[in-house]
C-alpha cells in the first residue's frame, strides 16, 4: 500500500503561508505592476535583507514569476555574477524561506532523499528512515535553490526530475509514500551552462544536462557581468567612505582590473 503524504500545516513552520501582496514597483524599484505573495513575518531561514543590493530587472522578474506563479526557474552565467544571490535577496524581501543545497559531485542520493539511520528509543536501539532536504524542503513553505546545477552527477539529477513538474509529487520507494508538495515550495537552480557543458573552457567539472530535464524548467533566465559603470555604483553603494570624486576613481581602476582579469 502507498500512503500519500500531505504538507503538515498543524504547526510548525509547515503552517505558514503567504498572507500579504508586496508590490513589485515599490520593494525592488521595477516598473511593473505584479504583485508578489509574501510573508508579513520572517522565520529562521530568511536571508539576511541587503539593503544596499541593486536588482538586475530582467533576472528579477524571472525570480519574482517563480515565486508568484509556481514556476521552475533556472538562472545561468558567468560565475560571481550574483546568480544566487539574486534568488536570496528577492527571498529576503518576501520574508520566504530560501536554502541552498551546492549539487558538488559528493553529493548523493541518499543525500537527498534521506536514509536509514540506527536512533536509541525508549534505551534501545531501532532503525527509522531521516528524510533528506529534498523531502523535508518540500513539504515546507521553502525556496530550494540548486547551486551549481550542471555540476550534479548525472545519476543524482534524476531524482530531481519529478519534483520539477508543476504538482510535483515526490515518490520515497524505500517507505512507500508520496509527498504532495506545500503550496508555498518553490524550485530555483543556477548554472554556469545551459546544459550542454563547458564549450568555453572555464568551468571544468561540469556536466551535460539531460534535455528531458532542461525542458522541465519552466524560465531560464541570463545573468552576466554588467557594465562597467553599473559595478561602480554597486561597489558606492556598499562603500560610503568611497563615495567622492577621488572614491569613485578608485572604484573604478579596481572594476577595470577585475574586468581583465575575467577577459584572462
Amino acid at each position: 500500500m502507498v500512503k500519500t503524504i500531505t504538507s503538515d500545516t498543524s504547526n510548525g513552520s509547515a503552517a505558514r503561508q503567504p498572507d500579504i501582496k508586496i508590490s513589485v514597483r515599490q520593494t525592488f524599484g521595477i516598473d511593473s505592476d505584479m504583485e508578489v505573495p509574501a510573508f508579513s513575518d520572517p522565520d529562521e531561514y530568511v536571508p539576511v535583507v541587503d539593503e544596499s543590493y541593486r536588482f538586475d530587472p530582467e533576472t528579477s522578474l524571472a525570480i519574482l514569476a517563480g515565486f508568484a506563479y509556481n514556476r521552475r526557474v533556472l538562472i545561468q552565467g558567468y560565475h560571481g555574477t550574483g546568480k544566487s544571490t539574486h534568488i536570496e535577496q528577492v527571498a529576503s524581501r518576501l520574508n520566504w524561506a530560501c536554502i541552498r543545497i551546492n549539487l558538488d559531485s559528493h553529493i548523493s542520493r541518499i543525500d537527498l532523499i534521506g536514509k536509514d539511520a540506527i536512533v536509541i528509543r525508549d534505551g534501545k536501539q531501532v532503525t527509522e528512515f531521516r528524510e533528506g532536504m529534498l523531502p523535508w524542503a518540500l513539504q515546507s513553505p521553502t525556496a530550494l535553490v540548486f547551486d551549481e546545477y550542471d555540476a550534479g552527477r548525472p545519476d543524482v539529477m534524476f531524482v530531481i526530475q519529478r519534483v520539477l513538474e508543476v504538482d510535483g509529487k515526490m515518490t520515497l520507494l524505500d517507505q512507500n509514500r508520496i509527498i504532495d508538495p506545500h503550496p508555498a515550495f518553490r524550485l530555483f537552480a543556477t548554472a554556469n551552462t545551459i546544459g550542454l557543458g563547458d564549450t568555453s573552457g572555464l568551468y571544468h567539472g561540469t556536466q551535460q544536462i539531460n534535455q528531458g530535464q532542461m525542458d522541465r524548467w519552466n524560465i531560464v533566465a541570463t545573468l552576466n557581468y554588467l557594465s562597467h559603470d553599473e559595478e561602480v555604483e554597486i561597489v558606492r553603494s556598499k562603500l560610503n567612505s568611497h563615495n567622492s570624486d577621488e572614491g569613485r576613481k578608485a572604484i573604478s581602476a579596481m572594476v577595470d582590473v577585475a574586468t581583465l582579469t575575467r577577459s584572462g
